[in-house]
């Protein structure tokens, strides 16, 4: 198998497939937080976002989304191909709907302290301009993509872009205590508990941040 990261820019130019897969691994993401963990997010106005994409998600606000595809190639052991907004698909490979198991997003993140964002870490349009911190969110990786090395292939893509970028100095995100490998995966990608940034009703959230320095390693 061939786990392709995508980076989905919702642009004309790219297939209508990487814009609909994003869309239905953010549902994914909000019915498993509900259904198996109790966890409801409509307070971070979940439908707005949705309805919204890409939104600050997007690559022109400084931020990114990318989705994860498994694509079936008769190989023992999975690779990991990372394919830009509008490249070609290695060896002319197909997609269909089922083929996306994976999503992350990156969006620019209000300073702490900063009167624009809000209790779920919401700023308004353009008020982030040149703000030097952003957030991981909406990572979810699907059962049937599990325990294949991409939610750390995602995470690690969102990093470096991030790095690129040049103007962020810290990725900052926030999880649940009672997700661990959730939270095992972060501190392998170099993450660290900090002190809370966002507001949340559950009792046990956690934060987490990473000063950007040195790149990820390239296998999960």
């Amino acid at each position: 198998m061939t786990v392709i990261v995508h980076a989905v820019s919702f642009s004309a130019d790219e297939s209508p497939l990487l814009a609909s897969a994003a869309r239905s691994l953010f549902q994914a993401y909000y019915s498993e937080l509900s259904s198996r963990h109790g966890v409801h997010l409509a307070y971070q106005g979940v439908q707005e976002e949705l309805d919204g994409l890409p939104g600050r998600f997007g690559f022109a606000a400084r931020g990114g989304l990318w989705v994860a595809s498994l694509v079936e190639d008769g190989e023992p052991d999975d690779e990991v191909v990372h394919v830009g907004p509008g490249a070609m698909l290695p060896g002319g490979a197909k997609l269909t709907a089922d083929s996306f198991v994976g999503v992350v997003a990156l969006r620019p993140l209000a300073g702490e302290g900063d009167a624009a964002g809000d209790a779920a870490g919401e700023v308004a349009a353009g008020a982030c301009d040149a703000c030097d911190t952003c957030e991981v969110k909406r990572m979810f990786v699907a059962a049937a993509g599990r325990r294949r090395g991409i939610a750390y292939a995602l995470s690690a893509a969102l990093v470096r872009h991030a790095q690129g970028l040049g103007d962020y100095r810290c990725i900052k995100l926030d999880s649940l205590e009672r997700l661990p490998g959730a939270v095992a995966l972060y501190e392998k990608l170099g993450f660290a508990r900090c002190e809370k940034y966002c507001e949340c009703p559950e009792e046990d959230h956690v934060c987490m941040s990473m000063d950007i320095g040195e790149e990820p390693e390239a296998t999960g």
